[in-house]
């Protein structure tokens, strides 16, 4: 029972962590989505930004989808985090936004063409088996087996100095597990919720939703990224500590 919990406890703590510090803007972008939604149906200004925004995306292509990402996983975060930033933690290098933009560039591409898949893949199916089994296939499939595995190879690809070798070597499988699990289960009871109730608007709207959602999770998982990776913003600058020492330490 102790270690049940204490797993619980471990796992979530670097999620726990970056609520407590960042949770007015995380949980201001969920509730200015909420307010976009209701908005969608009482506001005719709102729904005409909404299908121009979506015009947008169509002319854009992939180009859209990638500015989009990167605006919404990477700029609006950051900018959310310099608000709130304790002093004394250490503000992103150019360096890092750079690092970050690609890992979301990267995550905007494979998103759009898996939910464009996911259309093709359970279209016919009635609409509550149809979310039922989107959410099931992104939760397992898309998030598990490759985009939080890529998070976790990007931050640590960083914490190498960009030495593949090096990363490859320091992500042992016990060493990948312990980066992924503090992801995918704040993964999980983060997008399950959100997924439903963003499959249940209408096309154009889930994309509006999706850009302020994906910002609000982003908070989290940048810094549980770094937390896992010691990286930048979570170190200490007291002693100059990262996570990733913290944990080499505690095991000597």
């Amino acid at each position: 029972m102790s270690t049940s919990r204490g797993f619980w406890a471990t796992s979530l703590a670097p999620a726990g962590a970056a609520l407590k510090l960042y949770w007015p803007a995380f949980f201001g972008l969920q509730i200015f989505a909420g307010l976009l939604a209701l908005g969608y149906y009482k506001s005719g200004a709102v729904q005409e930004v909404a299908h121009w925004l979506l015009e947008w995306k169509s002319a854009g292509g992939l180009l859209f989808v990638v500015g989009a990402n990167i605006f919404s996983g990477a700029l609006l975060p950051e900018v959310l985090k310099a608000w709130l930033r304790p002093p004394g933690r250490p503000a992103p290098t150019w360096g890092d936004w750079v690092h970050l933009s690609g890992l979301m560039a990267i995550l905007g591409l494979a998103v759009n063409e898996f939910y464009r898949a996911q259309g093709q893949w359970f279209d016919g199916f009635d609409w509550v088996t149809a979310v039922a089994l989107k959410i099931l296939v992104d939760q397992i499939g898309f998030a598990l087996l490759f985009a939080l595995p890529l998070v976790v190879v990007w931050f640590a690809w960083q914490e190498n100095r960009y030495s593949w070798g090096r990363t490859w070597a320091a992500l042992t499988p016990p060493a990948f597990l312990q980066r992924l699990i503090p992801l995918y289960l704040p993964n999980l009871l983060f997008w399950v919720p959100a997924l439903i109730a963003l499959y249940a608007l209408p096309t154009e709207l889930q994309f509006l939703l999706y850009l302020f959602l994906n910002g609000a999770w982003c908070l989290l998982m940048i810094f549980i990224a770094q937390e896992m990776s010691g990286t930048a913003e979570v170190q200490a600058p007291s002693n100059g500590r990262t996570g990733a020492s913290r944990q080499r330490d505690s095991k000597s």
